[in-house]
């Protein structure tokens, strides 16, 4: 019984496999260049290393914007380096990545960012880059509740609402606190029952390759002033080294 019982394992182990190899092989459905807006340095590599890895490996443009240097515990200049590291580890040319340091807009949990200094941040670069179609960001809970997260993406909103129709305004979908740190388990449900890269006009999803499971630790030894125990806990159980959700801004 052991023995059928182990065989058993590795069979669900391999079909596990395969089938997240298989999802994530999809497509999903950015238009041209695209933009990614976030808080701090490090938010790319916290919480969109699935994204960032599909662009790269699909050799999409794609354009880092962070609002702040993250200068909280005044490293503002090395968080800044940091995330030109992890850009580059992504592919990302130094030409495609812009830190924002804002009297207005500075790293701490009680600043409150005001929407139409983002709104204007924002716009600018669409302005200066013509070729961006898609503009990705947090959700309206901004994924830990960071009232800076949350601040991006009120201020993006205001992009897209004065806006004509045709750019792509996608948010990372905050899942719940159960889900948030259920490591790669949070791929189980869509090996079960879905594809990850469908898309029917309001979500899609996509998740990193099994043989890319540790770009996020990866990215994140390029912010060494940020490592700590609790980060590297935070990368192995977070949902999000693991798989990325979108839906439209609405």
């Amino acid at each position: 019984m052991p023995s059928f019982l182990c065989l058993a394992g590795l069979v669900a182990m391999i079909a596990f496999l395969v089938q997240w190899l298989r999802m994530s092989r999809g497509k999903v459905p950015v238009k041209g260049d695209v933009l990614l807006v976030f808080a701090h340095p490090d938010d790319e590599a916290m919480f969109f290393t699935p994204l960032l890895f599909y662009l790269r490996k699909h050799q999409i443009a794609v354009h880092l914007l962070c609002l702040s240097n993250g200068n909280a515990d005044g490293l503002g200049s090395v968080r800044e380096k940091e995330l030109y590291e992890s850009g580059r580890f992504f592919g990302i040319p130094a030409s495609n990545m812009k830190v924002v340091n804002h009297a207005e807009l500075q790293d701490g949990m009680k600043n409150v960012w005001p929407k139409s200094v983002i709104k204007h941040i924002v716009n600018e670069y669409l302005d200066r880059i013509g070729s961006i179609r898609t503009i990705v960001t947090f959700d309206k809970h901004g994924v830990s509740s960071h009232p800076n997260h949350i601040a991006v993406h009120n201020g993006v909103k205001e992009v897209k609402e004065s806006m004509p129709p045709g750019l792509l305004f996608v948010e990372l979908i905050t899942r719940s606190i159960v889900g948030k740190y259920c490591g790669c388990l949070s791929l189980t449900n869509y090996c079960l029952f879905a594809n990850t890269t469908e898309y029917n006009g309001s979500r899609f999803s996509l998740s990193i390759p099994p043989y890319a499971t540790l770009s996020s630790f990866r990215a994140m030894e390029r912010h060494q002033s940020q490592l700590r125990w609790f980060r590297y806990l935070f990368v192995l159980f977070s949902s999000y080294t693991y798989i990325n959700e979108f839906q439209p801004i609405s």
